[in-house]
């Protein structure tokens, strides 16, 4: 079933899609886009021009701030909309459906492609208060410097993609990444559900997932070098076929960065933690670290 934020894209005209792509054009230099500039931009006469802003001001696609240089910029609904008017343009989706969840990195919709395939489009949300105070603890957020919490996303967006092609060649069982625009990430739709929505986890089927999370960890660390960073029963979907899959890697760190070991070991040691209090799975911490470092060959479960 097409979601709102779908039937919001396809309401609108070529008119507001310019208007958009107009004040999108110029928010890195103004963080609310001069009038006459937006005007002059989008090569609208006044009175179809008029009408296009409106529009997205009703539907909370764009701010308006009055005063002596009155100006417009883009909300996040608004770049949501620009990334799938790419993404459909390109024949990636064909329409968007519901959004399946909600979390401090974005939101997360069901998609279908122009073949049929099923997948989902992650939205980028940098500017939600709880990945405020995870990117102020994260080295990498020294290499992000936009103007807006709008360009963070976009940047975070582009950082996810990349890794998970790095991981997807190696091997780690990750959500295939498809495309990405903006701040939205394409990726194949993985059957099943978060780990921390399974409701009965016997100690067989813990096992599996375990060797599945611990295998991609190491994967991570010894092929492609890098630490994911904030592992819990969130970021792991447990499969229909009983596998485990590793989502959510913005927050990824290099394993040579000075908190990198600290980070896989809380990673290791938190999902340790729930195996063992959910399905009385009990693997030691430094055989399991081992493993993942690529100091030993056998896993541990």
């Amino acid at each position: 079933m097409p979601s709102n934020l779908w039937n919001v894209y396809t309401s609108l005209s070529g008119d507001e899609l310019r208007v958009l792509r107009a004040i999108e054009r110029w928010m890195r230099k103004y963080r609310y886009v001069p009038v006459e500039l937006v005007e002059r931009t989008s090569r609208l006469p006044p009175s179809r021009f008029s009408r296009a802003v409106k529009t997205l001001v009703t539907l909370k696609l764009v701010k308006r701030r009055l005063g002596s240089v009155s100006g417009y910029t883009l909300t996040y609904t608004g770049l949501d909309v620009l990334a799938i008017d790419n993404l459909r343009s390109r024949g990636i989706v064909e329409v968007l459906g519901d959004k399946i969840g909600l979390g401090k990195e974005g939101d997360v919709y069901v998609a279908v492609s122009p073949a049929g395939s099923k997948l989902t489009v992650k939205l980028h949300r940098a500017g939600r208060e709880s990945f405020r105070k995870v990117r102020r603890h994260r080295s990498y957020a020294l290499d992000l410097r936009p103007t807006s919490w709008l360009d963070v996303s976009k940047a975070l967006a582009e950082r996810e993609f990349k890794i998970l092609v790095r991981l997807e060649e190696e091997g780690a069982r990750i959500p295939s990444p498809v495309a990405w625009n903006r701040h939205a990430v394409v990726q194949r739709y993985v059957e099943g559900v978060l780990l921390a929505d399974v409701r009965v986890l016997d100690t067989e089927a813990a096992a599996s997932i375990l060797r599945d999370v611990l295998e991609t960890l190491r994967i991570a660390y010894t092929r492609v070098g890098v630490v994911h960073g904030d592992l819990s029963e969130y970021n792991v979907i447990a499969t229909t076929e009983g596998r485990g899959v590793v989502i959510d890697w913005p927050q990824y760190v290099y394993r040579d960065e000075p908190h990198a070991l600290e980070l896989l070991r809380r990673d290791v040691e938190y999902i340790l933690k729930y195996f063992r209090r959910r399905a009385g799975l009990k693997v030691e911490l430094a055989s399991a670290l081992r493993y993942v470092m690529g100091e030993s060959r056998e896993p541990p479960v």
